[in-house]
Formats: structure tokens, C-alpha cells, sequence
């Protein structure tokens, strides 16, 4: 399985690659490879980043794109982003979820060791991601 996890970070998507099974996999920190110009929300360039958005999802075979939200204090270029992102998920037929990032640092901080057997720190430093 191939899953696209992406996260909203001022004016950038922060997306990072995963490849394989739960116990076999790899993680490809792709940085941040899409943004629109910081502090401009305008449609013109929302509309531009999704069909940059479009054009790197049809450049891989994505099983699914996995979404970190932003919670209810969000700005509006954030939840602008996010919907561009879902929106085009949704047109190409690619399944994607959603987590708040409230719920991303608890299943990090409580679920994950007992889930995996594994420190989550330790995973982060050996695929040296960012926090």
C-alpha cells in the first residue's frame, strides 16, 4: 500500500510517502513540496495549488491520502488548502481519512507503543522526520 500523508503548515503541504505493510515500510519525507504565497488567500491561487495538487497526484499511484486537520481556530488558508486537497482526493476517486491533529498526538502519545511495540520516538529519529 502506497499512503500520502499531508499536513498544512502556514502557506505549505507537508507530505510525507508511505510504502508497504503495517511491520514492513518505508517513509519518504517529501518536504514541502506544494505552497501558495504566504499570506494570500486568494481563490486565483487556491485554485492553482489544487491543480498543482492534481498534477503530483496523477504523477503516482496513490492508494490513499491520509489528511491531518487543522482544529476549530484554523486559519482560512489552511482550511482553504485542506478542502482544495480533499476536493481533489474526491475527483480522482482516491480514498482518503482525516484525523484532527488533537487525535494524531494522542494516538502518538498513548496508542502507538501498544499498537506497534515500538517507541514512536525512536521511529522518528530513524526515519528522521520532522516532528
Amino acid at each position: 500500500m502506497k499512503v500520502l500523508s499531508i499536513e498544512i503548515m502556514s502557506n505549505s503541504a507537508g507530505m510525507l510517502l508511505i510504502e508497504g505493510r503495517q511491520n514492513t515500510f518505508s517513509v519518504t519525507n517529501l518536504g514541502k513540496l506544494l505552497a501558495i504565497p504566504k499570506e494570500d488567500t486568494s481563490i486565483k491561487n487556491m485554485v492553482e495549488f489544487q491543480t498543482n495538487f492534481s498534477n503530483y497526484l496523477q504523477s503516482q499511484t496513490v492508494d490513499r491520502v491520509v489528511l491531518c486537520e487543522g482544529g476549530n481556530d484554523s486559519k482560512k488558508m489552511r482550511v482553504r488548502m485542506e478542502f482544495s486537497v480533499l476536493s481533489e482526493c474526491e475527483k480522482q476517486s482516491i480514498e482518503f481519512i482525516t484525523y484532527p491533529t488533537g487525535s494524531c498526538t494522542r494516538l502518538i502519545n498513548f496508542s502507538y507503543k501498544k499498537e506497534t511495540n515500538r517507541v514512536f520516538l525512536d521511529d522518528l529519529k530513524a526515519f528522521k522526520l520532522p516532528k
